[in-house]
């Protein structure tokens, strides 16, 4: 239990330090507005990818399991933590989506920040059993262009806050 709680606490503290770096990096309170929106915009991008591939995989993984040594029952325990993860992550997605749309430093973008921040540190178990099947997966094109997309966006967000 602590394992997760920490999985999740750190994943979370990746975001705060992310939205920190955000707001720190900027010269002025309207530029620290335009680039927490920014934020909030590559956070729902990014978690709407990882959503849409878990649901993908639960999706085929129901099918067979993720281990082909594994029991029967195992490939519909590993589509409902698959399907678990992608919920938590629709959700993140959809509160990012709020907080991008937010004007920093107003009620709804500070309720945002710490409802996605404390659902993060509570998926910690979600996070390590969904990421613990998906690697057992052979990656397919959907996959593999869902993981490029992430990283073209995180560069292309990266680049922004560097010019």
């Amino acid at each position: 239990m602590y394992g997760d709680l920490i999985i999740g606490g750190a994943i979370a503290l990746v975001v705060s330090v992310l939205g920190w770096l955000t707001i720190a990096t900027a010269l002025i309170p309207d530029a620290a507005d335009a680039s927490i929106r920014e934020l909030g915009a590559l956070l729902t991008v990014q978690f709407g990818i990882i959503a849409a591939m878990w649901w993908n995989q639960s999706a085929s993984v129901s099918d067979r399991p993720a281990d082909q040594n594994a029991p029967p029952r195992q490939s519909q325990r590993d589509a409902n933590t698959l399907n678990g993860a992608a919920a938590t992550f629709t959700a993140l997605a959809l509160i990012a989506s709020v907080f991008a749309g937010s004007p920093w430093g107003s009620t709804a973008s500070w309720l945002c920040a710490l409802g996605g921040l404390l659902l993060l540190v509570m998926s910690g178990n979600d996070i390590r059993k969904a990421v613990s099947v998906s690697s057992k997966q052979r990656l397919r094109v959907r996959e593999i262009f869902g993981l490029l997309s992430m990283a073209t966006v995180a560069a292309a967000f990266v680049w922004h806050l560097v010019k």
